[in-house]
Formats: C-alpha cells, sequence, structure tokens
C-alpha cells in the first residue's frame, strides 16, 4: 500500500493500470487507465476502459507537485490543487494503483 508521495514515485512503472476513484470531473471517475511514461515531472497515463465520453487516444499528464498537495489513504492516492484544503472541491483526481491479479 503507498503511504506517500516518495512511494507512489519509486513504485509506478509503464504499463501500470490504475482505477480512477474520485475526479473533478465526474465522467471520468471508474476509468482504467495505463500508465504510458513515468519520470521525474510526473505521469502519463491512457484509457484502456472502454468510455463513450473520451477519446482512447488523450494522453493526460499528471505532475508529481509538492508532498502537501497529496492524501494516500486506504491505498487511494489523491492530488489536490490546494496543499491545505484535501476537499472534493479542491481534487484533481484519486486513484488506486491496481496488482496484477486487478487487473486481469
Amino acid at each position: 500500500m503507498i503511504k506517500n508521495l516518495s512511494q507512489l514515485k519509486r513504485s509506478l512503472k509503464e504499463n501500470m493500470l490504475l482505477e480512477i476513484t474520485g475526479h473533478c470531473r465526474a465522467e471520468c471517475v471508474g476509468e482504467i487507465r495505463r500508465i504510458t511514461k513515468v519520470n521525474t515531472q510526473g505521469f502519463c497515463s491512457t484509457v484502456t476502459s472502454p468510455s463513450n465520453h473520451v477519446n482512447p487516444a488523450r494522453n493526460p499528464i499528471l505532475w508529481w507537485s509538492k508532498a502537501p498537495f497529496w492524501n494516500f489513504e486506504d491505498g487511494i492516492c489523491s492530488i489536490y490543487n490546494s496543499d491545505q484544503h484535501h476537499t472534493e472541491q479542491f481534487l484533481i483526481m484519486s486513484f488506486r494503483v491496481l496488482n496484477e491479479k486487478e487487473a486481469t
């Protein structure tokens, strides 16, 4: 279970899958995303789950930001656009990293 930003940075690798559990755009909740690139700036991912509202080719980038903008709880990694307010109003995205069994 990922407990902090340092662990998240070390654990994310290309081709890993994420399940979006919360998002500033409600239609993105439930997406399964594959990590396509990870570097010191952040990571990119693409949608792998079927969706009517998303072009699967879109490749959003999520920057790492600084630790105070992140929250890690019960296996859910969340990033906010505020370092002081970790509420739904300030949520950018929440996700959980899927293990190999969950991904199949």
